[in-house]
Parts: C-alpha cells; structure tokens; sequence
C-alpha cells in the first residue's frame, strides 16, 4: 500500500509540472512581425553583380523577415528574425538573419553591474550605427558603400549587406561622468573570416575577431540631439584584418505638438588593414578608405527628403575608389506602410560603374506586432 501512495504521489508532481503554466506569459506566444521590402531599378546602362548576373532594368521582392520576440524569464530574452532573401533574381534563399538570447542579469545577483546585457548568438554587429539596422529601417533605398563594401555584401549592394556574425557581445552604461551623458560601451568576441576585409581564404575561418565598440549620447536644449561613436575589430593570423570606424549623428525635432518637422544630419568613416592572397597566391596589403554623410529633413508628417555621399576604396586594389550621389523620398502612409523614390548616380574608376544613373522605387510593408519606429522617424 505504502509503495502504491508513493507512486501515485510521484504521478501526481508529474502531472502539476507538466500542467504548470510558462514563466513567461509571452513564451508560448511570442510577439511576431513580418516586414516585406519590394524595390525596383532602372538604369542607363546594363548592370551585373560580381557573379555576372544582369540585375538592371527589374523588379525584385528584396526580403521578407519575420521577427519573432519574447521573454523567456525574468533573467532572459530571446529574438529570432527569419529572412527570405532575394539572390540577385536567381530565386530565394532562407536564412537566419538573428538569433539570440539577451541575459539581463545573472541569477546570481540581484542586479546587473553597470547595466550589463550579454546577448549570445548571431546578431548584426555593433559597429558604427548604420549596420546594426535592417533593409527595412534604412532611411535609404541602398546600404553606403562603406557598409557593403567593408562589412560584406553576398548578392550585390543593392541588396542586403552587412557583417552579422555568431558571437558574444557584453553591453555595459559607463557612470554618469558629465550630467545628462550617456556613455555606452560594447565588447564582442566573435567568429571571424566572415567579414569583408577578412583575409581569410577558403574554410579558413577558424580564428576569432575582437570588436569593440563606445558610443556617446546627449540632447541639448531638449531637442537637439547627438550621438558620437567609435568602433574597432581586429582578426589575427597570418593574413590578419583590422578595421577602425568612427560615426555621428544629429536630430533636431521641436518640441511643440503637432509640428512635425524634424531634421537628421550624420555619417560614418571606416579605415580598414588586411593582409590577404592574390589569385596568384602572392601575400598582399591593403588599407582602403572609405565614408559616407547623410542630411534628411522632414518636410510633413508624411514625407521625409534627403540626400547621401559615398566614398569608398576598394578592399583589394585600394588605388581604385567609387564614389555615389544619392537623393530620395519617402512617403509614410502610416508606420506600417512607406514608399520611396530614390536616384544614384556614380563616378568610379571602374569603368562599368563610371557615370552610372539609377532610380530605385521601393515599398515596404510591416505587418504584425507593432514595430519600432527608426532613428531617423518623427511620428
């Protein structure tokens, strides 16, 4: 009888356990999103991704991403985003864009030391500020070539482009030293090769990369703001990769409601050193250059206008440079809904992209879960 009581108890703890309900009340219902990001181009001119693919003159479904986002517990949460990515019009590919689980504090004290967030997995990394954005969150139709160039790009620049490795990145608030200045700080170990300036060949891509990355945060006069960043990554070996990078940004939008006027002013610098092999096999050096700045002004609640430079030199032959003029218009519908018009124009040293005229129209689409609004937004 004894033996039968215990086993019925035991059945019984079973069934609580199983019938307990998450700790989170969002893990079996994460908030999800869908974002949808359409564009087509026009040229003067035929033009090919590196891979030889014709891509002018066409209408493309860049990316669809799905983001999916939820408290696991009190001590942790968890991001996944899914994309579909168009391959320069040669069909689909699925990828994990992020995934990642961010430990706000350790359970084993009672609170973080300086705020500090360790989030582990693959995420795009914090260099600079433009990189860690999505397609859908560029106040652009296109990446600045230093982003694409530098960082990485699969299927070409008018696609999407970025470094977002698998790593660990620990982020911490430095104490207030100035009143009413944030200073943050980022320090990441990550799998390296998989960067753009990497020196890494083949499968070689067993070697770590350190980044970090310093940012600094403060409103004057309550509605002008500024941010300025520094970012650093480095890859060693024989065929080592570093990269420094400095960005700014300002805002200014007033105070009063119902003015909806706003105005953004920014960009980035990137200087990069990597050993690398020619087709040849020959070890060589390069140290390309490359920047970018932005100015946009809100015209309405609706419409945003702006403009873009770019420079950049190439990460193999850093003699030969490209440099892009870019403006563009985009139409809010509402935040769910935005159309942009967009035209590039190019001077290179290459002679297929010298003189090169584009005009980019885009949509994007955002269903779901209410997002979060761009910097670069004034709603």
């Amino acid at each position: 009888e004894n033996e039968d009581l215990r086993s019925e108890l035991t059945d019984l703890r079973d069934l609580q356990v199983a019938s307990k309900p998450p700790a989170s009340l969002n893990a079996l219902n994460p908030q999800i999103t869908a974002f949808l990001n359409g564009a087509g181009r026009f040229d003067d001119r035929r033009v090919t991704t590196g891979g030889g693919t014709r891509i002018d003159d066409r209408l493309y479904m860049r990316s669809m991403e799905l983001d999916f986002r939820a408290a696991i517990d009190p001590y942790a949460d968890a991001v996944a985003i899914l994309a579909v990515e168009d391959e320069a019009g040669q069909g689909f590919a699925a990828d994990l864009e992020e995934g990642y689980v961010v430990i706000k504090r350790l359970p084993v004290l009672e609170s973080a030391p300086l705020g500090l967030k360790l989030k582990m997995g693959r995420y795009r990394a914090p260099i600079g500020s433009v990189n860690r954005l999505h397609m859908h969150d560029l106040p652009w139709s296109t990446r600045p070539l230093p982003i694409a160039r530098l960082l990485g790009n699969e299927n070409g620049e008018f696609f999407e482009s970025g470094f977002n490795p698998v790593g660990v990145d620990a982020e911490m608030i430095l104490p207030e030293l100035i009143p009413d200045v944030v200073m943050e700080v980022n320090a990441d170990v990550v799998s390296g090769g998989d960067i753009a300036i990497s020196g890494a060949n083949g499968g070689d891509h067993n070697r770590m990369g350190y980044l970090g990355h310093y940012n600094l945060f403060f409103t004057v006069a309550d509605t002008h703001d500024f941010n300025l960043g520094g970012s650093g990554y480095y890859e060693g070996g024989a065929r080592r990769a570093g990269l420094l990078a400095a960005d700014v940004a300002y805002k200014w939008q007033p105070l009063a409601a119902g003015e909806f006027h706003s105005v953004v002013l920014g960009g980035e610098v990137m200087w990069a050193d990597r050993k690398f092999a020619t087709d040849t096999g020959a070890e060589a050096r390069a140290t390309p250059l490359s920047w970018y700045a932005f100015a946009q002004t809100q015209l309405s609640w609706h419409v945003y206008l702006g403009g873009r430079y770019d420079y950049a030199e190439d990460i193999v032959d850093d003699s030969v440079s490209t440099q892009v003029a870019a403006g563009y218009l985009s139409y809010y519908t509402s935040e769910f809904l935005r159309f942009r018009a967009g035209y590039e124009h190019r001077w290179s040293d290459v002679p297929a992209d010298d003189g090169l005229d584009s005009f980019i129209a885009e949509v994007n689409l955002v269903f779901g879960s209410h997002p979060t609004e761009p910097y670069w937004v004034n709603r």
